[in-house]
C-alpha cells in the first residue's frame, strides 16, 4: 500500500514539473540576433564650454568613435569616423572647443591621449612609443591637465601636468612604489595615492611634495578610497570601512594628521557633490 501511494506521488510530481516547464517555456520572449546586434553603447560625457554640446563615445557603427550631442536635443554628430581603431571621448577643453580623446594602437592596449584642434586635425600629445597614458583631470586654473604615464619606467605610472598652450609637459610625481594616483590638491602640494592589498582592501597614502614625506592614512587593513581635498587645501576627505560593515566618511587634517569621522551634515554634502 505504501509503495502504491509513493508511486502515485511520484507521478503527480513529475506531471507537475512537466506542466511548469511547459508554461515557463511559453512565457520566454524570443529575440533575433539582429536585435542583439542593434544594441548601442554610449559612454562618457563632457559638456562644451558654453554647455550647448555633450561629448560622448558610441559604438553605433560597430566600433567606438567620438560624437557630439546637442543638449537641447538632436542627432549625434560624428567627430571621428575610424573603422579600425576605437576612439574614446575624454573631455572638452575648459575654455574652447578643443577636445581630448584616447585611443590605442589598433588593439595593443597602449593608450595615448590625443587632442582634436579647432580646425579638425588630431595630434598625439603623448607620443612616446610603447608608453601608456591616461587623463586624470584639469588643474584649478584650467591652464593644465594632469595625466599618468609609464614612459619613464614601464612598471610604474608617474604623474605629469601638460600645458594647454604649447602642449609641453613636466613630471610632478615620480612613482617608484607602484602606487595609484587617486587625488591631487588644488595647490599641487598633496597627492592621494592607493595600493591594492586584495580584492577588498586598499591602503591609502598622502604624499607631501614640499617635505617629500609619504604618510599612510589607514591604521588597519581595510577598504579606503580618496574622495576630495578641501578648497583651502587643509583637509583630505576619504571613505573607509575600518571596523565597520559599511564605508563611512573621514576627514584628515593635512598639517596635524588628526583624523575625524565626519559629521552628518558634511557627509550629506559630500554625498550630494561627490558620490552621486
Amino acid at each position: 500500500m505504501k509503495l502504491k501511494i509513493l508511486g502515485l506521488a511520484m507521478i503527480i510530481i513529475v506531471f507537475s514539473c512537466k506542466t511548469d516547464k511547459a508554461n515557463t517555456k511559453a512565457d520566454v520572449e524570443q529575440y533575433t540576433i539582429q536585435q542583439f546586434m542593434d544594441n548601442e553603447s554610449v559612454r562618457g560625457g563632457s559638456f562644451s564650454p558654453d554647455n550647448s554640446q555633450l561629448l560622448v563615445t558610441s559604438n553605433r557603427t560597430g566600433i567606438y568613435n567620438v560624437y557630439t550631442i546637442p543638449v537641447d536635443g538632436g542627432e549625434m554628430k560624428p567627430v571621428t569616423q575610424s573603422d579600425t581603431t576605437s576612439m574614446y571621448a575624454v573631455s572638452y577643453f575648459p575654455n574652447d572647443e578643443r577636445m581630448l580623446m584616447s585611443a590605442d594602437g589598433n588593439g595593443d592596449e597602449i593608450n595615448h591621449i590625443f587632442v582634436r584642434e579647432l580646425d579638425g586635425t588630431i595630434k598625439d600629445l603623448t607620443p612616446t612609443e610603447g608608453a601608456k597614458a591616461s587623463f586624470y583631470g584639469w588643474s584649478k586654473d584650467e591652464n593644465y591637465f594632469y595625466f599618468r604615464s609609464n614612459k619613464r619606467d614601464a612598471r610604474f605610472f608617474d604623474v605629469y601636468k601638460l600645458s594647454i598652450d604649447d602642449y609641453s609637459s613636466e613630471m610632478i610625481y615620480q612613482n617608484d612604489d607602484g602606487l595609484e594616483l587617486s587625488g591631487i590638491s588644488d595647490d599641487e602640494n598633496y597627492f592621494a595615492l592607493t595600493k591594492s592589498i586584495n580584492t577588498n582592501d586598499t591602503d591609502l597614502f598622502i604624499y607631501n611634495v614640499q617635505t617629500e614625506e609619504m604618510t599612510k592614512i589607514n591604521d588597519n587593513q581595510s577598504k579606503n578610497s580618496s574622495q576630495d581635498f578641501s578648497a583651502d587645501n587643509s583637509i583630505f576627505y576619504y571613505t573607509t570601512d575600518d571596523d565597520s560593515e559599511f564605508s563611512y566618511l573621514m576627514s584628515y587634517e593635512l598639517e596635524t594628521g588628526e583624523k575625524t569621522k565626519s559629521p552628518r551634515e558634511i557627509l550629506g554634502y559630500c554625498e550630494r557633490n561627490f558620490f552621486s
